[in-house]
């Protein structure tokens, strides 16, 4: 049987799971400026070509065929741009497009609480926020890319400025179910950054980021922590190289979702919508 691999074609970047467990990520921001405009620009969609083709040479250096999926940039893109990057990925590598309730089903199989009906888990990404447990499915055209774009067009920079720009634009898109969940899994790479920092860590460790918990209230710290250290000291920390600027308005995502569904603290988790991708193809393809 061929070994395969999985590629997550996601808003802010593309990761990469392999035969043997490899990882890799390449930030590509393929959601940027799709909020005022629309659609997938030109050079968002050049550099995410060239990371797919990266990504299927180290594939085919492995022995591996790609399969891979596409998120909420792709899924919301308009004016001939969701078509044209298909196109150009297609060529590459087959690429499915997943509803915001498919991506979010992938992220609880992988996050391993498909089986855990009180479970609930969050899921923010670039372009889209999913909330998902047994018997709902929310997913909400909001993550950290876009909501950056909203705090450069709609905020004066200060913290509260952000905090009411994010929170204003974000009322609408999110449906909250009245159901009472006490148990919460939160992945995506905002969320693992935020449990590392949480932990004074330069250099991420998976069983350390794994084994806390991230409550609403010390998120909130770090968020205004993280801002009043400029962009400048942001960017260089090791953790936040690539997340210096979407990490302020990715939390202030977080932070409506969790106040809106009532979630007092996350059990932040590597595993996620690519690691149940990879399980589904394995089985089905």
């Amino acid at each position: 049987m061929q070994k395969k691999a999985a590629v997550d074609i996601g808003s802010n970047s593309i990761r990469y799971l392999g035969p043997n467990g490899e990882r890799r990520l390449i930030t590509t921001r393929l959601a940027e400026n799709i909020i005022s405009t629309g659609k997938l620009s030109d050079a968002a969609i050049e550099r995410s070509i060239a990371a797919l083709k990266e990504l299927a040479a180290l594939a085919a250096a492995q022995g591996a065929k790609p399969y891979a999926y596409a998120t909420s940039a792709v899924r919301d893109a308009k004016f001939g741009s969701r078509e044209r990057f298909l196109a150009l990925a297609g060529e590459i590598m087959p690429v499915r497009v997943l509803s915001g309730e498919e991506e979010a089903t992938f992220a609880r199989i992988g996050a391993g609480i498909a089986d855990k009906p009180d479970w609930g888990l969050i899921d923010l990404g670039g372009g889209s926020c999913q909330l998902i447990s047994e018997g709902f499915a929310v997913s909400a055209p909001m993550g950290c890319v876009r909501a950056k774009d909203i705090c450069d067009k709609e905020s004066d920079g200060s913290y509260e400025s952000m905090r009411e720009a994010v929170f204003r634009a974000c009322e609408g898109l999110f449906r909250f179910p009245r159901i009472r969940i006490t148990d919460w899994i939160g992945v995506g790479g905002t969320i693992t950054t935020l449990a590392a920092l949480s932990l004074g860590l330069e250099e991420y460790d998976e069983h350390a980021v794994e084994s806390t918990l991230l409550t609403r209230e010390r998120i909130e710290l770090l968020s205004k922590k993280l801002h009043e250290a400029g962009d400048g000291a942001r960017s260089r920390h090791p953790l936040l190289t690539k997340r210096h600027d979407v990490i302020v308005p990715g939390t202030l995502v977080l932070l409506y979702a969790m106040q809106g569904m009532g979630i007092r603290a996350l059990h932040p988790s590597k595993a996620d919508g690519l690691d149940g991708y990879y399980k589904y193809i394995c089985q089905n393809m």
